[in-house]
C-alpha cells in the first residue's frame, strides 16, 4: 500500500524539493562541517575535489545533492518499510516490539471495554438517584484507575451527593441535575478521545500490528477504506487518484511531503552517526586525544538522538497524511464508482460494502472459478407487474390487466386474465404478482379465479403473489381482486393508476396490457 500512496497531483517539484533536496543539502552541509575532518588527508574519494575550484567544488557538491536527492526518492518505499518495521519484523527485536505493540493493542481494547461499561452504568444510574452516589464514587475511582485526565471540579466537589438522599427542592435538584450531565457529558467525551486514538494508532486487527508506531498508524489508514466501505485501498488507490481533484491532490502531496521531509532528515541522520563512526574507525590518527574522541562519540551520539527526534516528529505527519488518504477515499468514492462504469443507487452502508467487496475481489482475481454472474454495472430493474412465473420455467404466458373502479365505495376491482400459450406443456403451480398503488390496500379473501366461491391463496404485502394452481396448455383463467382505498388518501383526493406510476384511469374504464413471458 506504502508503494502507491506517494505523490500523486503531478507536481514533483514542490515535493522533491521540500522533501528530498533539502534534506540532502543539509546534511551534505553537515557532513562537510562534522565528517570531512576524520577522514585520511588525500582519502582517494576526495583527492579529486580537492584538486578543483572552489566553484567546481560547489558545482560538485550540488552534482552531489541532486544525485542523493534522486536516491532518496526512489529509495522512499524501502526506507519507510525499514521504519514501519517490515523487514525486520521477525528478527529478536522485531518479535519483542511487536510483542509489545500487541500488549499495547490489548490493554487500549479492555481499557475501552471498561469505559464503555461505565458509561453503561451511567445511563442506567441516570434515572436512579438512590444508585448515584455509591456509583459515581467507584466510577470516579475506575477512572482514575485508568490513568485518566479527568479532574474536572464535580468530581472533587462531594457537597451535592447528599442531595441524592433526599427529597431536594428544585433548585438544588436543578442544580444536582446540571452535574450530573456535566459528568456524564465529559466520560462521554473521554470516551470518544480515547476511541478515536485507538482507531489512529492501530490496525483494527492483531494480527496486522507491526513493531513500530508508525507502522501501525501507516497500517491503520491503509485499511481503513477495507473497514468503512469494504474497498481493497491497495488495488483501488491507483484507480482513485484520477477520481481526485487536482487541488485535493495537492494538499495529500503537501502532507506527504512534511512528512518525507521528517523521515528522510531521520535516515540522513542515521547515515550521518554510522558515517561518523567508520570514519573515527578507518582513521583513529584523529581520534590520538582524549578530547578529539569524546567529541567524536558525542557527535556520533548526537545523530543517532537526531535521527530519533526525526523519526518521533514523523508520526503526527504520517498522522496527517492518513487523514487526507482517509478523506479521499469519503469524498470521492461515489465519483470512482462512476467512471469505473458502475450505476447503482445506494442507500445503505451495508449493500455499498458489498458492492466494493464485489469490485475489488473482481479486480484482484477476475471471474471466479464457480458459477457466478459477474457483478453488472447497473441494478437489475424491478420485475414488471404484473408477472406470471410456474415451476415449469419454459411455459410462456400472456397477461392482461385490466380495472374497473367505483367512487363511490372507493372500491377497484382488477381482472387479470392468464393464459398458457404453449400448446403442448401444462403450467403447474402458477403464481401470479401484482402491486396494487400506494394508498390501496388489498380487500381480505377476495382473491377469485374465474369468480369461484372459495378464495385463493394469497401471499405478500403489495406486491402481492396469487396462487392460481395448474393451468393447462392454451388455457386461460380470469384472477380477480379488489382494493380498498385507505382513510387518508380519500381525504387526498387519491384516483387509481397505472403500477408503474402512469395516468389515472377515469371510473368505468377497462385497461389492459399485455406482456410476454
Amino acid at each position: 500500500m506504502t508503494s502507491i500512496l506517494s505523490t500523486i497531483s503531478g507536481y514533483f517539484s514542490k515535493s522533491l524539493i521540500l522533501g528530498v533536496f533539502l534534506p540532502a543539502m543539509i546534511f551534505i552541509m553537515l557532513g562537510w562541517l562534522f565528517l570531512l575532518p576524520l577522514l585520511p588527508s588525500g582519502w582517494l574519494l576526495l583527492k579529486p575535489l580537492e584538486n578543483l575550484d572552489k566553484e567546481w567544488q560547489v558545482a560538485a557538491t550540488l552534482f552531489i545533492a541532486i544525485v542523493l536527492s534522486g536516491l532518496l526518492f526512489n529509495l522512499n518505499i524501502p526506507i519507510l518499510r525499514l521504519y514501519e518495521g517490515y523487514p525486520w519484523r521477525d528478527s529478536l527485536i522485531g518479535s519483542w516490539l511487536t510483542r509489545r505493540q500487541m500488549a499495547k493493542f490489548d490493554a487500549a481494547q479492555h481499557q475501552l471495554e471498561a469505559m464503555r461499561a461505565v458509561l453503561r452504568e451511567m445511563e442506567s444510574a441516570d434515572k436512579d438517584f438512590d444508585r448515584r452516589e455509591s456509583f459515581i464514587t467507584e466510577a470516579i475511582e475506575n477512572w482514575k484507575g485508568f490513568g485518566s485526565p479527568l479532574r474536572a471540579p464535580e468530581f472533587k466537589n462531594r457537597r451535592w451527593l447528599p442531595l441524592w438522599q433526599t427529597a431536594p427542592s428544585r433548585p438544588a435538584l436543578s442544580e444536582t441535575q446540571e452535574q450530573w450531565r456535566q459528568i456524564f457529558e465529559e466520560v462521554l467525551n473521554e470516551y470518544s478521545t480515547y476511541r478515536g486514538y485507538i482507531k489512529r494508532e492501530f490496525p483494527d486487527k492483531r494480527g496486522l500490528i507491526l513493531p513500530t508506531r508508525l507502522g501501525n498508524i501507516i497500517r491503520s489508514f491503509e485499511y481503513y477504506p477495507k473497514r468503512e466501505y469494504g474497498i481493497d485501498s491497495i488495488e483501488i488507490w491507483p484507480r482513485l487518484i484520477a477520481a481526485i481533484p487536482t487541488d485535493f491532490a495537492v494538499s495529500i502531496d503537501d502532507a506527504k511531503t512534511a512528512f518525507d521531509f521528517m523521515m528522510n532528515c531521520s535516515a540522513l541522520s542515521g547515515a550521518l552517526a554510522a558515517a561518523l563512526m567508520f570514519a573515527g574507525l578507518i582513521n583513529p590518527a584523529s581520534l590520538a586525544s582524549s578530547g578529539a574522541l569524546a567529541f567524536w562519540a558525542i557527535k556520533i551520539l548526537a545523530f543517532w538522538l537526531l535521527a530519533y527526534c526525526f523519526y518521533r516528529l514523523s508520526i503526527p505527519r504520517a498522522d496527517a497524511w492518513g487523514s487526507m488518504v482517509k478523506s479521499s477515499f469519503d469524498l470521492y468514492r461515489r465519483k470512482l464508482l462512476e467512471q469505473l462504469g458502475y450505476k447503482y443507487s445506494i442507500e445503505a452502508r451495508k449493500e455499498e460494502r458489498k458492492l466494493w467487496e464485489e469490485v475489488s475481489r473482481q479486480m484482484i482475481f477476475g471471474d471466479p472459478l464457480a458459477k457466478a454472474t459477474p457483478l453488472d454495472y447497473t441494478q437489475a430493474p424491478p420485475a414488471s407487474l404484473p408477472s406470471v412465473q410456474s415451476s415449469a420455467a419454459s411455459v410462456k404466458f400472456e397477461i392482461t390487466r385490466g380495472v374497473i373502479q367505483n367512487p363511490s365505495d372507493h372500491v377497484v376491482k382488477i381482472f387479470l386474465r392468464v393464459k398458457n400459450l404453449d400448446p403442448n406443456l401444462a403450467a403447474a403451480n402458477v403464481i401470479v404478482t401484482d402491486k396494487l398503488p400506494d394508498g390501496f390496500d388489498y380487500e381480505w379473501e377476495s382473491a377469485r379465479v374465474d369468480h369461484a366461491a372459495e378464495a385463493i391463496a394469497v401471499v405478500g404485502a403489495n406486491p402481492y403473489q396469487f396462487h392460481i394452481g395448474h393451468l393447462m396448455s392454451n388455457q386461460s383463467v380470469i384472477l380477480t381482486y379488489r382494493g380498498v382505498l385507505r382513510q387518508e388518501s380519500r381525504r387526498q383526493n387519491v384516483v387509481f393508476s397505472m403500477p408503474d406510476g402512469g395516468r389515472a384511469w377515469p371510473p368505468g374504464i377497462n385497461v389492459s396490457v399485455t406482456n410476454q413471458r
